[in-house]
């Protein structure tokens, strides 16, 4: 197991403190530890793995290490491994949480982002999962009139099957024609059907990087003369779309579980770490500023404390309605461009 700290971010929460003098640095350490762990997997693709841990950090100096009468530390364990009995809240991706399983008595499990095909049990998460994509995308499609729609899914990923499903549940339309998107299969059969129904958009429900299937098919339908809508989705968070845009198709949008960072987050890490924080920064940031408000509503470290502060804390997803919201991106000059936020 790792502690926090020796990242630049550790330095200014010691600094923060330090400054509002030694009767201050008194009161803060003579408080009750509760320890936050953040689980790396090996599983999760290291520059993700990397960048919610950088987000966690930024929110927990932020909040100067403090969560109502808790002195808050964030550590790091591979999961499966044996944490300190002051653990309160696991935070990690679905699969992290899913592996953890039950090796020790169990705290309260924040998912920062979704990358298991089946979520665990009793976690709360930060992010929209991919059902919230595809009403997402139903919503945007009615609120802009587009009627005859063309609905593409990848028969290869349980996400796309998920997203796809969403849609057609939500989109109550019924003009919507589904097809499957197959790598092993011909394509121009399926582009002459496309066409020949004459969509105002065309959804295909999302692929997993490289995304080399997105550029081949909507390519295809733009030099055949389709002059509709594209759009696809987020289906691969982990390598999400939005950090691996590769060659884009001009005018394509996006469905995304990844809204903006809020402002001040995103003015405050990019004057301290000289870039903008990226989604799987924002994703750490909000699933440690989740810890932290748990631990501030519940005033406790039992599981049982913690669900019940869970249930007016603003930061997690809920049924249909979200405090994080979906977001629509679209394509221009080779990169995504945020729209607007779909809620």
């Amino acid at each position: 197991m790792r502690r926090a700290g020796g990242w630049v971010l550790g330095a200014i929460v010691v600094a923060t403190m330090a400054g509002g003098g030694g009767l201050a640095l008194k009161r803060v350490y003579s408080r009750e530890i509760a320890t936050v762990l953040y689980l790396r997997s090996d599983n999760t693709r290291g520059p993700t793995r990397d960048a919610i841990w950088r987000g966690a950090q930024y929110a927990l100096g932020e909040a100067m290490a403090r969560a109502g009468r808790f002195r808050v530390r964030l550590e790091a364990s591979d999961p499966g491994g044996v944490a300190s009995p002051d653990v309160a809240v696991w935070i990690g991706t679905t699969e992290a949480i899913a592996k953890q399983g039950k090796t020790q008595p169990t705290p309260f499990h924040v998912s920062a982002l979704n990358t298991h095909p089946f979520d665990p049990t009793g976690h709360y998460g930060v992010i929209p999962d991919y059902p919230h994509q595809g009403r997402a995308a139903a919503q945007w499609s009615k609120s802009s009139k587009l009627q005859r729609i063309f609905l593409l899914r990848d028969v290869s990923s349980a996400y796309s099957e998920a997203i796809s499903s969403a849609f057609l549940s939500a989109a109550g339309n019924e003009l919507i024609v589904e097809g499957p998107v197959d790598p092993l299969i011909g394509r121009e059969a399926l582009y002459r059907r496309i066409l020949d129904f004459r969509p105002d958009l065309v959804f295909y429900a999302g692929e997993e990087a490289p995304y080399s299937t997105t550029r081949e098919v909507f390519t295809a339908f733009r030099e055949k003369g389709y002059v509709g809508k594209l759009s696809t989705a987020d289906a691969d968070p982990e390598v999400s779309f939005l950090v691996a845009p590769g060659r884009l198709v001009e005018g394509v949008f996006l469905i995304s579980p990844f809204a903006p960072a809020p402002a001040e987050f995103d003015a405050g890490y990019a004057r301290l770490m000289g870039v903008r924080p990226g989604p799987h920064v924002t994703c750490g940031y909000f699933a440690m500023k989740a810890a932290l408000d748990l631990l501030d509503r519940a005033d406790s470290l039992k599981p049982d404390d913690l669900q019940r502060a869970a249930a007016a804390s603003p930061f997690f997803i809920r049924d249909s309605t979200t405090e994080r919201p979906c977001a629509l991106y679209v394509a221009r000059n080779g990169k995504f461009e945020f729209v607007q936020e779909l809620k």
